[in-house]
């Protein structure tokens, strides 16, 4: 996997951006379960970008917390890239090494023109900066939307 070495004018570049329906941020001890819920939600909506890595805007200390090495971050990608149903294609992931502070798992999520789930079946979407999980008629909407299935043969 690609690393990018990236300096204090990258990096608080990166510290600028806000959570938003096109940015996340999150710890690197986020529950690989949980970050997929992000993941599947990004892809369902406009596609976006997730930094792993870089704890909240609200906290007020270091907000960088990196990955020593690569391996570190196995788990993550494993669940995300392997574990989403279907899978998510055209995924850009890489590592931002920002030297003293660790490695930045960078994943940058196409919008996909299909329905996508986590692994125990639950589909969000983004709206905003939070993800939502939706059910029922509002998937089949979705499949509607991104013209996975459509309308006129229903």
């Amino acid at each position: 996997m690609k690393t990018f070495d990236i300096y204090d004018d990258e990096i608080n570049r990166l510290l600028q951006l806000h959570e938003d329906h096109f940015n996340d941020f999150k710890s690197k001890l986020i529950a690989p379960a949980k970050l997929q819920e992000t993941f599947v939600a990004f892809a369902n909506s406009d596609g976006g970008d997730i930094y792993i890595g870089i704890e909240d805007d609200s906290v007020k200390t270091e907000r960088i917390n990196g990955f020593k090495d690569q391996e570190e971050a196995n788990a993550l990608i494993s669940v995300l890239l392997e574990s989403t149903t279907p899978a998510v294609e055209n995924v850009i992931t890489e590592f931002l090494d920002t030297k003293d502070k660790g490695l930045i798992l960078h994943f940058n999520i196409p919008k996909s023109h299909k329905v996508h789930y986590t692994a125990n079946g639950d589909c969000f979407i983004r709206v905003n900066a939070s993800k939502i999980k939706i059910k029922g008629e509002r998937i089949t909407f979705l499949s509607y939307a991104k013209g996975a299935e459509p309308y006129e043969k229903k």
